[in-house]
């Protein structure tokens, strides 16, 4: 899964991100998934960097073929179909 994202900072070549997922699964049709992006910036410049990250999702898959992956504050949703 690739994420775009943006934030405040020198580089953005230290900042520490996480994709988090809550570990429940929702019970619908198809499936959901709650996942949260983190991101630990301690850069204290005033440029404004946009990123893009790879996230290894195979871990999410659930039984069945697809998953609706919630991505909290994003105002979207991604339906992982494996």
């Amino acid at each position: 899964m690739k994420i775009n994202f943006s934030s405040g900072g020198c580089s953005g070549e230290s900042w520490e991100l996480k994709l988090i997922d809550s570990g429940v699964v929702l019970e619908s049709n198809p499936p959901q998934r709650n996942l949260r992006l983190s991101l630990k910036n301690e850069e204290l410049c005033e440029a404004y960097i946009t990123k893009e990250l790879t996230f290894d999702i195979t871990n999410l898959q659930v039984d069945g073929n697809r998953v609706q992956l919630n991505i909290t504050n994003s105002g979207e949703g991604v339906l992982y179909g494996y």
